[in-house]
């Protein structure tokens, strides 16, 4: 769902155009981010669901860390603190709500799609069940749901856009711009393997 979750950026910058689309595409990929280096340290990893299963998501992810529902909910926490206190006068007095929500949407995009491979507790803490409603088991669907947030994400932005910015070939190249990228991740989600 890394297209999905770049698509509720769009719908944001829309709905808040003061915050910075830079921002807002970093707020929707925080979990991912950190994923990274995790990975590579061996705290965290992707693995096929099931031998020899390839594409749109095929990965188990194991990631008691970065896509607890907790840890989560402490990664929106932290990046809205931050923004309140460092960036509410640039960017609006409910900028660190918002941006925190923002990061907050990839917890709620993840569970939608993934299998049961969320923990609730950060490294699984207290045996509790995992979490995940499994839309990848349906690629079809899971692609329409991404599409469609997409979709929403490059509309609406390029709708507020163009509406509202002072110098129309400037306005036209951040809409092209933005569309390509979200639909450009969209192709990619959908054929990455």
């Amino acid at each position: 769902m890394f297209a999905g979750h770049f698509g509720v950026a769009g719908v944001v910058k829309a709905w808040r155009p003061a915050l910075p689309m830079g921002a807002l595409l970093v707020a929707t990929q925080v979990p991912d981010l950190l994923f990274a280096p995790l990975a590579v340290a061996g705290m965290e990893a992707g693995v096929p669901a099931e031998a020899g299963l390839t594409g749109y998501g095929s990965l188990l992810i194991s990631a008691p860390y970065t896509h607890s529902l907790v840890g989560n909910l402490v990664l929106a926490l932290l990046v809205g603190g931050l923004v309140h206190v460092f960036l509410r006068g640039r960017w609006g007095r409910d900028a660190g709500l918002v941006l925190g929500g923002v990061v907050l949407s990839h917890w709620v995009l993840d569970l939608l799609v993934h299998r049961p491979d969320m923990p609730f507790l950060p490294g699984g803490a207290g045996d509790l069940p995992l979490l995940g409603l499994g839309l990848w088991e349906l690629p079809a669907a899971a692609a329409v749901v991404e599409g469609a947030l997409v979709l929403a994400g490059t509309v609406l932005y390029a709708w507020r856009t163009l509406r509202d910015h002072p110098n129309r070939t400037r306005a036209w190249l951040y809409s092209t711009g933005i569309g390509l990228l979200l639909v450009g991740s969209f192709v990619y989600d959908l054929t990455a393997s």
